[in-house]
């Protein structure tokens, strides 16, 4: 079982390095044909998106992966499914009449740029089709189907790559161009969807009560998720008041730097979730979710201590000197990614018992927190100060989850070896990267050294853990 989840975590780990690249392709057409102005006028109708997509699908994402593993026959799956489907479509619909009809208010007062009405009209008409890339991504993820999930996103990035270049290059329609290729591509998108799901599809199927069940499930989650969407943002928010425009840039790229560590953990929340419910009845799944704590664990930590130890490498390779000073943030920002991937398992054990109240507390609490320490740090330590304010605001989230999880659903974490890795990871690639400073290494003596703690730290970590995650005959529960 830890096999399959490995391999289904790393067809999704390609998946998403393939589609980042393929995104980065249109870089190039942008920034030759656009201001930065058209950019940021841009960057706010599509922030507006994001959070409106939070809204309709109201976490029942979280839902139907509950439901669908619940009862394994084709009828109720097909309740499932098309009670999802609908109910987020319905409520796109409403908030895309909302923004269709409030677009000039939104322009000209909340983003001050009267130039971004014709682009909120032309995102209002996407909104209810991005319903359908949504439950086909999922419905693809519960069905165990990691190929056919990469084909469906590869291909509709593909897509959108194209007619960017044909709306802005060819056809020359500007900023516009952008949201006409995001029409088109989530058409597609949805005959895509009719196509493989058509047999579940019926808005028949909807059921009012298994929405109801469902929406209570999802309810704790909905502040979670826009907590979660708060914290992504308010740490560029709180440098550009206190330190200036400057360091928000330094921030943000050592942000993409990090990311090479949120592929990691991103692939693996894809896979884990179905992963987890689908095995929840078999026996000696508990141990399984224990062992799949300290592998995900010791590979995520593994790679943010390459990431903490290599980012001056990879700006140099990537940016300019100016941007160099990003490193700092780099590593710390990186680790606050593990600890999303051990919230996303500690919420595990609730989400089997339905019960999403202890997720849903946990993050408004570092939602709250975060915010406290943004304003004591950010002022004194600047992007370093706002990248310890993530870390920290995020270690709380699995500890609630953890400690109130237990209650309800007891799971033999070895919790103990996951905080000494953890520590353990920040800790040497910190010391390491203090020790160069004081050092002054030239740069090739500085990447062998470098190289050298991060092979001991995995070899550490290899010999610790062996016995702890080695494929072995799992032992029933209660013997």
């Amino acid at each position: 079982m830890l096999k399959t989840l490995a391999k289904e975590s790393l067809i999704y780990g390609v998946s998403g390095i393939l589609t980042r690249f393929v995104s980065v392709l249109l870089m190039p057409v942008y920034t030759a044909i656009f201001s930065p102005a058209d950019f940021g006028i841009v960057s706010l109708v599509t922030t507006l998106s994001a959070l409106l997509s939070i809204l309709l699908i109201l976490s029942l994402d979280n839902s139907m992966g509950r439901w669908y593993y619940e009862n394994e026959t084709e009828v109720d799956r097909k309740i499932t499914s098309s009670t999802f489907l609908w109910s987020c479509f319905a409520a796109a619909i409403l908030l895309s009449a909302l923004v269709f009809v409030l677009r000039g208010y939104i322009a000209d007062t909340i983003f001050r740029t009267p130039e971004a009405r014709p682009l909120l009209a032309l995102m209002a008409i996407n909104l209810p089709l991005t319903v359908f890339s949504v439950f086909t991504v999922n419905m693809l993820r519960l069905q165990r189907k990691p190929i056919a999930t990469t084909v469906f996103t590869l291909s509709t990035a593909l897509l959108a790559v194209a007619l960017n270049i044909v709306f802005i290059v060819v056809l020359k329609l500007g900023v516009a161009g952008i949201f006409y290729a995001q029409i088109v591509t989530s058409v597609v998108a949805t005959v895509w969807t009719i196509v493989l799901f058509r047999n579940v599809l019926s808005p028949f199927a909807f059921s009012g009560r298994r929405w109801s069940e469902m929406i209570n499930f999802s309810l704790p989650l909905i502040p979670a998720t826009l907590a979660h969407w708060v914290i992504a943002l308010s740490g560029a928010y709180f440098i550009q008041i206190m330190r200036g425009t400057h360091e928000v840039g330094l921030y943000q790229v050592g942000l993409n730097v990090a990311s090479i560590a949120a592929l990691a953990t991103t692939a693996f929340q894809m896979a884990w979730a179905p992963f987890a419910y689908s095995i929840h009845k078999q026996a000696g799944a508990r141990q399984v979710y224990a062992r799949v704590l300290l592998a995900f664990v010791a590979l995520s930590c593994s790679l943010s201590v390459g990431v903490m130890l290599f980012a001056p490498e990879i700006l140099r390779i990537l940016t300019s000197p100016s941007y160099y000073d990003a490193a700092s943030v780099a590593g710390l920002l990186a680790f606050s990614q593990v600890l999303l991937g051990i919230s996303s398992i500690a919420a595990i054990g609730p989400g089997i018992v339905k019960n999403n109240k202890p997720y849903g507390a946990a993050m408004l609490v570092s939602a709250g927190l975060l915010v406290v320490l943004n304003l004591v740090l950010v002022p004194r330590l600047g992007k370093e100060g706002a990248a310890i304010s993530v870390l920290l605001s995020q270690s709380v989230v699995p500890l609630i989850v953890f400690v109130r999880g237990q209650k309800i659903y007891p799971i033999p974490y070895r919790f103990a070896a996951t905080i000494f890795i953890l520590g353990a990871g920040i800790g040497v690639g910190l010391a390491a990267m203090r020790f160069i400073q004081f050092w002054g290494p030239t740069v090739s003596v500085g990447i062998l050294f470098k190289l050298s703690v991060l092979l001991s730290f995995c070899g550490i970590l290899f010999l610790l853990l062996r016995k702890e995650i080695r494929p072995s005959k799992l032992v029933p529960e209660g013997i």
